[in-house]
């Protein structure tokens, strides 16, 4: 069990198990963390075996639409659809760029539809790399959609694309928002579970590690 403990001047002690499986705790000076990990162990393991079960999914290629492809090492980076391959050359900035585009080209016609559906206009849309999003709304009504969405099955981008269209009408998480959501989004609670797995193997997945400099 990887174990970090932060000492902060917060009044309980809070623990946390990161996607890539690492436990963070977060305590007073004077608390016993010992204590903690004893008294929640049958937890921590239980989701630490959740993310080894992961792992080798994560291992197994490079995910694009909830599909893992072969790895080619080239000089240029190209995504092959129909033989399911990506090639990954020496910049890694390439195939970000590649996978940016890829992901823009399938998200927008989804901002038009929905946003039309549902009585909204968004301003700018964005793709970007963010830590710990899938996507955002701002107060001015710009869309940001984190590039990791091309990794995911296309149902479930249409998921988020469908929550920051909400957030036009509702900057909060109200039952009114997930009302909207629900209206045409019906299962969105299983795609935040699903989201959430899909975070977990991106964590893990080597080339995703790589390609974030955390390889």
């Amino acid at each position: 069990m990887e174990l970090k403990v932060r000492r902060r001047p917060v009044k309980y002690a809070r623990i946390e198990v990161k996607p890539d499986g690492t436990v963070v705790i977060t305590a007073p000076e004077s608390f016993n963390v010992g204590e903690l990990v004893e008294r929640h162990r049958c937890w921590l393991e239980g989701k630490l075996a959740e993310i080894e079960n992961l792992r080798e999914v994560a291992e197994s290629g490079f995910p694009i639409n909830g599909e893992f492809y072969g790895v080619i090492r080239g000089r240029r980076a190209k995504v092959h659809e129909m033989f399911r391959t990506v090639v990954m050359p020496p910049v890694g900035e390439e195939l970000v760029s590649l996978l940016r585009r890829m992901l823009r080209r399938g998200i927008l016609p989804m901002v038009v539809e929905y946003s039309e559906r549902m009585g909204v206009q968004p301003g700018k849309v964005y793709i970007r790399h963010q830590k710990s999003r899938w996507g955002s709304c701002s107060p001015h009504g710009n869309l940001s959609f984190n590039i990791r969405l091309i990794a995911v099955p296309p149902d479930l981008r249409r998921y988020v694309v469908i929550h920051e269209l909400a957030h036009l009408k509702y900057m909060n998480h109200s039952g009114t928002f997930w009302s909207l959501v629900g209206k045409f989004y019906p299962n969105y609670r299983d795609a935040r579970g699903e989201l959430k797995r899909w975070w977990s193997i991106l964590e893990l997945n080597p080339y995703w590690r790589l390609l974030e400099g955390r390889g």
